[in-house]
């Protein structure tokens, strides 16, 4: 059976987990015969990636994250007409904003439209009339990245009943992005100046609070006191004033906050330990997943859902958040010792391999699709 299909996303700017989830699975879908529309802001750099990559989009939105009800109502009518022009059968969402606009559009729709929400985080989901309204009558399914998500909606108990009807489905790496690395080494090492004597290390993630870059530059002060070194902090978002600021403050002219950047795998390929400092919201990390696969070692603050890709000892090491003086004492340690890094490193890889393929992601999002259309009971499925 082929689908048509209607992913919609709330984020605008920087590039994540979560837009490199839906595109990855968008692309797969649509490879597999099934119709696939991305909706999301305008200017959004999901929407652009997209384009360039064939797949259709709509763009007409904004999906403010104050809420405003005359926007709203506009967002939900021009939803509405976009699924009954392209005769959507699935309206897949993925954030806060997107999810509420979205949903209704669905449900107003003659006939209303199947709704599937993925959670991508383990923020909390405030127990009260609207969400349990929206969570437990009108999403039809909800998809979690990781298990630690579920742990999170238990704590609210916004879901009820509907605990039960919740799929797991990991975030993935695609192996195809990480054909060239090498090569992009090259192209890194030209552009940044990466002397090979430098002990190199990478953070990939958003510029926002949740992801805890203080810390990053408080470790990173801590090892630059011990060895020579670079930092790089690759992706962009609304604190990247803020923290180059801080790097000045403390000196650290060491630190590289590079902005968006396409050539990840060619940094990880000059990366001895990739250092990963969320504080709240992280439910898997799927900038990890990518340096597991390359074979680099992660160390990381520990938060609920980063330990389904991060096995302390055996892929990397888990520590107290916060915890800055201890990140950087395992990270310098883990980085002096070859013998280790390579043990995490093949290690971290074989478990991308077995658990994180991308065929996996397209192929139980198509059953949970397929299963919602023949209105087949679904029962709780783990990847």
């Amino acid at each position: 059976m082929r689908l048509r299909i209607l992913h919609t996303n709330m984020h605008k700017g920087g590039w994540g987990g979560q837009p490199n989830r839906i595109l990855l699975l968008s692309k797969g879908l649509k490879d597999r015969g099934h119709f696939v529309i991305i909706a999301a802001p305008k200017g959004a750099t999901l929407i652009k990636r997209a384009r360039e990559i064939g797949i259709l989009t709509y763009d007409d939105l904004e999906f403010p994250k104050k809420f405003k009800p005359h926007v709203v109502v506009k967002e939900i009518l021009k939803l509405k007409k976009l699924i009954e022009e392209e005769d959507i059968q699935i309206v897949h969402t993925h954030g806060s904003q997107d999810t509420w606009a979205a949903t209704l559009a669905a449900k107003l729709c003659n006939p209303p439209r199947i709704v599937v929400r993925t959670r991508h985080n383990t923020f909390p989901v405030a127990n009260h009339p609207g969400n349990r309204l929206l969570h437990r009558i009108l999403i039809d399914h909800i998809i979690v990245v990781s298990q630690g998500i579920i742990e999170t909606y238990k704590k609210t108990g916004v879901l009820g009943h509907k605990i039960d009807k919740v799929s797991t489905i990991y975030s993935v790496v695609n192996p195809e992005r990480f054909k060239y690395a090498q090569k992009e080494k090259e192209i890194v090492s030209k552009q940044w100046s990466i002397d090979t004597k430098d002990l190199t290390y990478v953070k990939t993630a958003r510029l926002a609070k949740e992801k805890g870059h203080i810390y990053f530059l408080k470790a990173a002060k801590e090892i630059s006191s011990k060895i020579r070194s670079r930092f790089f902090a690759l992706g962009e978002g609304p604190l990247k004033g803020e923290l180059e600021e801080t790097a000045q403050k403390l000196n650290l002219n060491n630190v590289t906050f590079t902005g968006a950047v396409k050539e990840v795998p060619g940094f990880l390929a000059h990366c001895d330990v990739f250092l990963f400092t969320p504080v709240s919201g992280e439910s898997l990390g799927t900038a990890m997943l990518e340096a597991l696969y390359m074979k680099v070692p992660p160390v990381t603050f520990w938060i609920q859902g980063v330990n389904a890709s991060v096995e302390d000892e055996k892929t990397g090491f888990l520590i107290k958040i916060e915890d800055y003086k201890s990140l950087a004492f395992k990270a310098l340690s883990t980085t002096l010792n070859r013998k280790l890094r390579s043990r995490l490193g093949n290690n971290g890889r074989k478990k991308v391999e077995s658990q994180f393929i991308l065929q996996k992601l397209i192929e139980y999002t198509e059953k949970v699709y397929l299963e919602l259309v023949a209105c087949t009971p679904l029962t709780n499925t783990t990847t």
